[in-house]
């Protein structure tokens, strides 16, 4: 699975062109599903090539721009690695691909920016989380969702913890260790050490020790992938691991309470997420409802600081105005905004050069700092088309366009 952030979103959104292509889709990771991969993402090439047609573009130039994805067609190395969902971003000048764990809607869009707004379930506030598990033999990074997790490839955090004790070992006390087949009774393994050098006062290091170090190198990594993240961070593993690597995070927002127990490496993808799903999502929903109470105190008292007036909305993500932002998942306002004279466009259908404006308000408001709910409509405060509070009082509503 392709990691993806705050910096990817930065990079994808800062990017402005004549043609922007935005393709999303699920994807099925299972050997028996793979056939139908390519076949969605041909219907969806096809679509952005109509797209492309609509707006002028000659036959040649439809091809240049589309050869890179057409070329994953047939690529089953590609198709192996896939998650529960595929992103790419196509411009002239490059193609962009992210296999992530959501499965997308499928739909093109051609426009002059990316549309990025199917993006908020992995990055917004109320949905994404990532999990470490700490097994005997492997360390593995994960990405998860409400829909599921994915392993996050990384060449900075170490993976094998056997190897790197060994490495660590003085070869002249020549402390060895094993693991024990009992099971401690709370689902992880007891540790066993053998050899010279197991007091602290004959110059040696502790076992646990040499984990803490292996340990540190992990959170080195761990810091290296997450450095601007926000979101929990679960761990997974044997019992005797999980203390010593809380000892040495420095990742501010791992959940240390209900820590999932035990050794991850009997375990797939579907059961690890079943049981970090269950830690996380209240933290979430609390979280979210906590957001929306704030609303609607702000909202009812009239003071400037809540709003569900697009007009307003639009300009204020724009501007840096907005705290917390509410958006509903799989619907469009088609139109323009134009900051420099600070006034909007909205129209019933899309015309040619109209982009999404809650992809907009979305995009702008979580650059500059805000936090963003990505809600399914019905859950949106009131059943609002759009919501927000502010860091600030103002009069800076947009006009309406002529």
């Amino acid at each position: 699975m392709d990691l993806f952030n705050r910096e990817q979103l930065r990079q994808l959104a800062q990017q402005q062109n004549d043609v922007c292509i935005s393709i999303y889709m699920p994807t099925l990771k299972h050997e028996s599903g793979w056939a139908q991969n390519p076949t969605r993402l041909k219907n969806l090439v096809r679509d952005a090539r109509d797209q492309l047609r609509d707006a002028g573009r000659s036959e040649d130039e439809i091809e240049d721009l589309l050869a890179s994805v057409k070329r994953r067609f047939d690529d089953t190395a590609f198709w192996r690695s896939v998650s529960d969902g595929l992103a790419a971003f196509i411009t002239p000048e490059s193609t962009e691909f992210y296999r992530l764990p959501l499965a997308f809607d499928e739909v093109a869009i051609v426009g002059t920016r990316f549309h990025l707004k199917p993006l908020f379930p992995i990055i917004a506030t109320n949905n994404r989380f990532y999990l470490l598990t700490l097994s005997q033999n492997d360390v593995r990074l994960f990405q998860g969702t409400h829909h599921g997790v994915s392993e996050v490839s990384s060449d900075t955090i170490p993976a094998d913890i056997v190897e790197a004790i060994e490495q660590y070992e003085d070869p002249e006390k020549s402390l060895q260790y094993h693991t024990s087949s009992s099971q401690n009774g709370t689902g992880g393994t007891n540790l066993t050490y053998h050899g010279q050098g197991g007091d602290a006062d004959d110059g040696s290091r502790a076992p646990a020790e040499e984990l803490k170090r292996f340990f540190h190198k992990v959170d080195d990594g761990v810091m290296d992938r997450l450095a601007e993240e926000n979101a929990p961070l679960l761990l997974a593993g044997v019992a005797e691991y999980l203390p010593l690597y809380t000892e040495v995070n420095r990742y501010p927002h791992l959940i240390e309470d209900d820590i999932v127990r035990g050794n991850p490496e009997p375990h797939n993808e579907t059961q690890l997420h079943e049981k970090a799903w269950d830690i996380v999502e209240p933290v979430f929903m609390q979280e979210q409802d906590d957001a929306l109470e704030q609303f609607d105190q702000l909202f009812y008292q009239d003071g400037g600081l809540a709003s569900d007036a697009f007009h307003e909305i639009i300009p204020a993500c724009a501007f840096s105005r907005v705290d917390t932002l509410f958006v509903p998942i799989g619907t469009y306002r088609w139109g323009n905004f134009d900051p420099q004279s600070n006034t909007v466009q909205l129209r019933e259908e899309r015309r040619p050069g109209d982009e999404d404006l809650l992809d907009y308000a979305a995009v702008h408001a979580y650059l500059n700092g805000a936090t963003v709910y990505a809600l399914q409509p019905e859950n949106m405060p009131g059943g609002r088309a759009i919501a927000a509070t502010f860091r600030y009082e103002a009069d800076v509503q947009a006009t309406e366009a002529g």
